[in-house]
């Protein structure tokens, strides 16, 4: 819970209740903690916003904007949060990305270096009353206005002013409504202009939180920029959705028939674009040696893009990979059952007569490399039936 500094609701995560913290953007614009998105995703199909329920296939990447914007403002809710997540980290043995304090703080902001000292932590986040008197309001400035923060804090990757109507990529880059335009390839793909990395399918919706935290902390800039961009956001009509290659796929729309064709990694993403699972070709590091490890989808193989994992992973262009074949789900049932049960039983063959497994114990955690085949069977046999009853009743459930 937030305790020791005052904190809108806006900058609280809708899981798990307090500050967020590496926070992630959605497609659909919302707003969450890293674990929490993670947690949430289902790692057999198509993941649903814990808000809105809009579908997703990809764990976006940490918005580094957003997360220097919330160590600036709350450097102390911040700090806490940050010791209680890796204190939960080394008991999982999974990582979350870890970022250079220092650059990302504002100048302004630079006392608040003695906050890593752990004891001094834990006696001043309590001093609130203290922390609101000399860091919350300049003279003249709108009460409540953060003078740790400032406009370099919040540019569009683009045009490089105050971001309007901010939208986040998958890469965690931030822009402006009006300016992601300018980020469609020749080939008619969403790409970064930062990492150049693609966007999957459709543009993203805007961020309200921040837009409206941006409105009221530069009332004056962002009145500007209103009407700056006006004309050009008049203009833009998102007719033709973007693709990137890496479609979303519905396997509620999918017949039966088809499913077990697929060649579906179930619990297994991709480090670098994050599709979860990961569909089609999987590549698997064998140099990382850490518990999550590291894989690929092919797309992101044959680019050998650079960027990092998702998971803080030591991983380097000198690793070496190994083709991983998906497993037929249908056949995996039939030989689980038929191992466990023997050939007595012809109707245990039947996926459907799983329909009573819930999804909750298929882990939402990637399945670990050194994880052995009857784990990763047994996950399997959880995640064939796909009936309509099925997928719908999952909607209410989250990893």
């Amino acid at each position: 819970m937030v305790e020791s500094e005052k904190i809108p609701d806006s900058f609280l995560c809708c899981i798990c209740l307090d500050l967020l913290f590496k926070p992630i953007v959605l497609a659909c614009g919302h707003v969450s903690c890293f674990w929490c998105v993670h947690k949430s995703m289902s790692g057999r199909r198509e993941s649903c916003c814990p808000i809105c329920r809009h579908p997703y296939n990809h764990f976006p990447t940490v918005s580094q904007m957003l997360h220097a914007l919330l160590f600036n403002i709350y450097p102390i809710a911040y700090k806490r949060r940050e010791e209680l997540i890796l204190a939960e980290e080394k008991q999982m043995g999974y990582f979350s990305p870890q970022f250079d304090y220092t650059a990302c703080q504002s100048p302004e902001n630079q006392e608040y270096d003695h906050l890593k000292d752990h004891e001094h932590l834990s006696t001043t986040s309590l001093e609130s009353d203290s922390c609101s008197e000399t860091c919350s309001t300049r003279e003249g400035e709108p009460k409540g206005k953060s003078k740790r923060l400032s406009i370099t804090d919040v540019l569009c990757a683009a045009c490089k002013q105050l971001v309007f109507r901010p939208v986040f990529l998958n890469c965690g880059q931030g822009y402006c409504e009006s300016c992601i335009s300018c980020s469609v390839d020749e080939n008619g793909m969403l790409r970064c202009q930062v990492c150049h990395s693609l966007h999957p399918t459709g543009f993203p919706k805007v961020c309200l939180e921040l837009d409206h935290f941006l409105e009221d902390q530069f009332p004056r800039d962002y009145a500007m920029r209103r009407d700056a961009v006006e004309l050009k956001q008049a203009n833009i009509k998102i007719e033709n959705p973007i693709s990137s290659g890496k479609k979303g796929f519905s396997f509620s729309s999918m017949p039966k028939e088809e499913l077990s064709h697929l060649k579906l990694h179930f619990g297994v993403g991709c480090d670098f674009c994050g599709i979860y699972p990961i569909i089609g070709d999987r590549y698997r590091c064998k140099d990382c040696v850490e518990k999550i490890g590291f894989d690929l989808c092919g797309d992101c193989y044959n680019t050998r893009s650079k960027r990092p994992g998702r998971f803080n992973q030591q991983h380097t262009p000198e690793h070496k990979f190994e083709h991983v074949d998906s497993i037929n789900g249908r056949r995996v049932i039939r030989r689980l059952m038929n191992d466990q049960f023997g050939n007595t039983s012809p109707v245990l063959a039947n996926p459907g007569d799983l329909s009573d497994v819930p999804e909750n114990e298929f882990p939402s955690s990637l399945i670990s490399v050194g994880a052995d085949e009857g784990t990763r069977n047994t996950a399997m046999a959880t995640v064939i039936h796909t009936g309509s009853a099925d997928d719908q009743n999952e909607s209410q459930s989250t990893g």
